[in-house]
C-alpha cells in the first residue's frame, strides 16, 4: 500500500493587527481657551476697577454733601445773629427788606433766627402787618400863642382797635414817632401845605393809651387846618 499522507496546512504568518492609538493630550491650554481666558482676565480687571471707581465715587459724593451741610449749617449760625442785630428802632424803615430776607431763608435758617431772636421775628411780622397809619388813633388838641408863632399841642395815642391792642399788649413798651402837618383844607388831598416830621416821640406801655405834649414853631401862611399822625412804631421786647 502506498502511503497517503494526510497533507497538513502550511504555517502561515499571522496578519498584523492595527490597533487605533488616540493622539497624546497637549498639556497646554487651546488657542480658544487662552483667548477666552484672556477677556475672562480683562472682564473681571474691569469690574474691580469700576466697582473702585464707584466706591471711590460714593465716597466722594457723600464727604462733599457733608462738607455742603457743614457750611450751610456755619452759614445759618451766622445768618441768625446777623438778621437779629438789623431788627432795631433805626433800622424802621427797613423792616420790609428784613421780612423779605428771613421769608427767603431756608428751614434751617428761620430755625436758627427763631431760636435766637423769636421775638424779633414776632417785631418784624407785626410791623410788616400794620403800618404806623392805620395801627393808631390820633385825638390831638392844639393852640396857638398869642404871637401865632408857635403851637402847642396835647395828644392822646392809642391802639386803633383791640387786635392791635393785643399784638402790643405782650410788648413791655413801644415807641412811637409823630409828625404833624397845616393845610388850608381840612381835607388834603396829596401832600399838605406844610409837614414837621419828627415832631415828638411818645413811649406806649403794653399797648394802652399814651399822651404826649410838644410845642413846634408856626406860620400863618402854612394854613390854619392841621393833623398829627404817627408815622413809625416800634415795640421793644
Amino acid at each position: 500500500m502506498s502511503e497517503n499522507n494526510i497533507p497538513t496546512p502550511e504555517a502561515t504568518t499571522p496578519a498584523p493587527v492595527t490597533v487605533a492609538t488616540k493622539a497624546p493630550k497637549s498639556k497646554g491650554l487651546s488657542i480658544y481657551n487662552r483667548v477666552a481666558l484672556v477677556l475672562l482676565l480683562v472682564l473681571v480687571i474691569a469690574t474691580t476697577t469700576l466697582f473702585t471707581f464707584a466706591v471711590q465715587k460714593t465716597k466722594a459724593q457723600k464727604d462733599m454733601q457733608a462738607e455742603i451741610q457743614l457750611v450751610e449749617e456755619q452759614r445759618d449760625a451766622l445768618a441768625a445773629p446777623a438778621w437779629c442785630k438789623q431788627v432795631t428802632p433805626d433800622n424802621v424803615d427797613k423792616i420790609g427788606e428784613l421780612y423779605s430776607e428771613y421769608d427767603r431763608m431756608s428751614p434751617a435758617a428761620r430755625a436758627a433766627v427763631d431760636e435766637k431772636c423769636k421775638d424779633r421775628v414776632e417785631t418784624v411780622q407785626l410791623l410788616k402787618g400794620q403800618n404806623a397809619k392805620g395801627a393808631f388813633k390820633v385825638d390831638p388838641t392844639c393852640a396857638l400863642d398869642d404871637a401865632q408863632t408857635t403851637v402847642h399841642c396835647t395828644v392822646d395815642i392809642s391802639p386803633t382797635n383791640d387786635t392791635v391792642k393785643d399784638k402790643l399788649a405782650p410788648y413791655p413798651t413801644t415807641d412811637l414817632t409823630l409828625q404833624i402837618w397845616f393845610d388850608d383844607s381840612q381835607f388834603v388831598l396829596g401832600t399838605p401845605d406844610h409837614v414837621v416830621d419828627d415832631v415828638a416821640t411818645a413811649t406806649m406801655t403794653n399797648g394802652e393809651k399814651v399822651t404826649v405834649e410838644f410845642t413846634t414853631p408856626f406860620d400863618p401862611s402854612w394854613g390854619d387846618k392841621f393833623g398829627v399822625n404817627v408815622t413809625s412804631y416800634f415795640p421793644n421786647a
